[in-house]
């Protein structure tokens, strides 16, 4: 045992290579000894609650010393103002932990409104014994997810909202998209109980409060420099578990499923994020610049895009793409070829795209829902896009500017800078087309 402790890393993490090298050593403890680095992800998880608890009774131990000192020669006035600094001390305390999560953003699914739709998370969450759904969100991703957020800062009564992408619903037929759902479901169940399920939501609630403090100077001495070897520290050994959680819910949702059609909701999510992003987001910038607001159809022209499909050659080309893509520690997401090897899927010579999607789960809703996601990804994203159109025009004048002098008054830095503009201007892609798939 002494020699296992020896080897646990307490680095601190605050550059990708740090990162990459503390995985590293993270995934040799547990493969060579699955056991204990597991309970180690326990007792480091509970570090962060310890660490808080201990600082609360070393405060008000002191405090209580104090009131006890002061009862002794009977200073009421003294007392009274401690029981003031007291009372303030806890608010101050406490408040540093209320913390605000953003909620996730999307039109708000009903049970009443697509009764299909839920009829199939009814069924999942029955057969995997998953907690309850506390919303279902409709959003523009071509993607689906499960996201948590605290009721009461960070210390837990979690709602769970599942976010689905209509542009999924178009991309998958309806058991992809089933096999979808049941992979995030499964993040809420864990391979081991809720133990294993709990380490999994924490990991980002730790690392976004170190990230609280080291923005802010509330905490001070007692918080800041805790967590911010705590969060970035706990989020890398972690990785290892949330990697695996990936493979257990891909495992979990092919047994109620069927490895298949998991396996081909991989396929074709991995396929038509890169038609979108050839047919789509490739296309942003040029929007971006020539107009000073959104379209009025951002979502319907994704869906049409997704509906045209993709032809043979491309098909073939971007799988060839997909599959040749590895797997690295910028994301606990296992690259294609892992996760299609794990499930023991044998590709097909070829694939076939199926003639069905799963948009017939919102039912009779599914123009109304399509319409109010335009409205509402162009309220939301006005703002980004004015700054992106503003951007673009400074760069596409400065380049202008640039072009039109002469080239022998162009100093070394203004060439480089022309270039730096110019690669720019072709290959200008927003954050939002990254291909994310689930």
């Amino acid at each position: 045992m002494k020699r296992w402790i020896k080897q646990l890393p307490f680095k601190t993490v605050s550059t990708p290579e740090e990162f990459d090298a503390l995985v590293q050593q993270v995934e040799t403890i547990a493969k060579q000894n699955p056991e204990f680095y597991r309970s180690r992800l326990r007792l480091l998880a509970c570090l962060g609650y310890a660490y808080i608890l201990a600082v609360f009774i070393l405060l008000f131990t002191g405090l209580w010393g104090i009131r006890l000192y002061l009862t002794s020669i009977q200073d009421q006035q003294m007392i009274e103002s401690l029981n003031l600094v007291t009372a303030l001390v806890t608010f101050g305390l406490l408040s540093l932990f209320f913390i605000h999560f953003e909620q996730p953003k999307g039109i708000a699914l009903t049970r009443s409104q697509v009764p299909q739709l839920f009829a199939m998370l009814d069924e999942l969450a029955l057969a995997m014994k998953a907690p309850r759904l506390d919303n279902v969100i409709l959003n523009e991703e071509l993607n689906a997810a499960i996201v948590q957020r605290p009721r009461y800062g960070f210390i837990g009564w979690q709602r769970n909202y599942l976010l689905i992408g209509l542009p999924l619903l178009q991309a998958l037929s309806p058991p992809q998209c089933k096999a979808v759902l049941a992979h995030e479901l499964a993040h809420l169940c864990g391979d081991d109980g809720r133990a294993s399920a709990w380490i999994y939501r924490i990991r980002r609630t730790w690392y976004e409060l170190a990230e609280r403090f080291e923005h802010t100077s509330r905490g001070g001495f007692l918080f800041q420099r805790f967590f911010s070897w705590y969060g970035p520290f706990f989020r890398a050994y972690s990785f290892v578990h949330a990697r695996s959680q990936e493979y257990e819910a891909d495992r979990r949702a092919a047994s109620i499923v069927g490895a298949h059609h998991k396996a081909e909701a991989l396929i074709w999510l991995n396929l038509n994020a890169q038609l979108l992003q050839k047919q789509y987001w490739s296309d942003y910038y040029r929007r971006v610049l020539h107009h000073t607001e959104p379209e009025d159809d951002a979502i319907s022209q994704m869906l049409q895009i997704l509906d045209a499909g993709m032809s043979l050659e491309q098909r073939r080309s971007w799988f060839s793409l997909c599959l040749a893509q590895q797997t690295s520690n910028s994301s606990t997401h296992p690259c294609l070829s892992d996760r299609l090897d794990a499930l023991e899927y044998v590709v097909p010579r070829e694939l076939s795209p199926s003639d069905r999607n799963a948009m017939a789960l919102l039912g009779d809703q599914l123009t109304a829902l399509t319409e109010q996601l335009n409205q509402f990804w162009k309220q939301e994203g006005t703002k980004d896009w004015s700054d992106d159109h503003d951007c673009s025009q400074l760069m596409l004048t400065r380049l202008n500017s640039l072009n039109h002098k002469p080239e022998h008054l162009l100093t070394v830095e203004e060439k480089i800078k022309r270039a730096a503009l110019t690669g720019m201007d072709q290959n200008r892609v927003t954050v939002s087309g990254a291909i994310k798939v689930t």
